[in-house]
């Protein structure tokens, strides 16, 4: 009986061990001010950043041309605006994108494009109203949703420490704001790779045809984990271990905003995004 004790004992005691030592993605929450290194002391404002969420695939024939548009906003705009390839019916398609596309009430057409998630205004073939709208209508409502260079109006901001090991990535996103917020907010993660050759890009204007800004990961869930900004100034979320070796390191980003979540798909909102190349820290700004 002491022999069988002992032998369940020492299985118990392996399983225990075999447990505790597999690695996998996780994600934690810390608002401690241990380990912030300096983010929790909050900026008096911040830029106002657009998140240009644009929906694309390689079937589509007009899609080559939405980069164009992209490419101009992103020439205009450099440091307030920052771009996600969301990538459907092709090779790129990430399992979340259904949870996405209703989240912003579907998607009409491609290329089309959701900034910041709120309605579309001053729109010039009747999509006011419209969360996902066309690509003649980006640059308008970009340039209404952002800060100018040189002024500073947001209230939330983020800043995100990240760093590589092997094929690993760990994130911390810290989250500051200047005033409480009583809407559902959430902070999302997404994994973005560049320079990604196409295999084959309908309506390609070059040859090969490389997609920027691809949505590769979606490091929390689908629209986002909670987090409490009813209370204090300042928020932190760290994710360990995000496995990116289907990716080139050398490409990988790492973009994080604050959004609320509404009642219906035009109640929704991105407050603020933010974004750093993977192994790299951005601070607020």
């Amino acid at each position: 009986m002491k022999k069988l004790s002992r032998i369940l004992i020492f299985l118990m005691a392996l399983s225990l061990t075999q447990t505790s030592c597999k690695k996998e993605e996780s994600a934690s929450t810390d608002n401690n001010t241990q380990n912030n290194n300096g983010f929790a002391t909050i900026p008096s404002a911040f830029t106002k950043k657009a998140l240009v969420e644009e929906y694309t695939g390689e079937w589509c024939v007009n899609c080559p041309d939405g980069v164009t548009y992209l490419k101009n906003i992103s020439a205009k705009y450099p440091t307030q605006t920052i771009i996600a390839g969301v990538h459907q019916g092709d090779w790129l398609e990430i399992s979340q994108l259904n949870t996405l596309s209703t989240h912003l009430g579907g998607i009409g057409g491609y290329p089309r494009a959701s900034i910041n998630r709120v309605p579309a205004q001053a729109t010039t073939n009747g999509q006011d109203g419209m969360v996902v709208y066309s690509r003649g209508n980006w640059e308008t409502n970009v340039a209404r949703l952002i800060d100018a260079s040189t002024t500073k109006t947001g209230k939330t901001g983020l800043a995100i420490e990240s760093s590589l090991s092997g094929d690993n990535l760990n994130i911390k996103v810290h989250c500051g704001f200047t005033a409480n917020e009583t809407r559902k907010t959430y902070l999302t993660v997404y994994i973005l790779e560049n320079e990604i050759t196409a295999i084959n890009q309908i309506g390609a204007t070059t040859s090969p045809y490389v997609h920027e800004h691809v949505l590769r990961k979606v490091v929390t869930a689908g629209t986002g984990d909670a987090i409490d900004m009813t209370k204090g100034n300042y928020v932190m979320k760290e994710f360990k271990d995000i496995n990116i070796s289907a990716y080139n390191k050398a490409n990988v980003e790492v973009v994080a905003f604050i959004n609320v979540i509404g009642s219906t798909s035009t109640t929704h909102e991105v407050l603020n995004v933010q974004k750093v190349k993977a192994g790299e820290t951005k601070s607020y700004d």
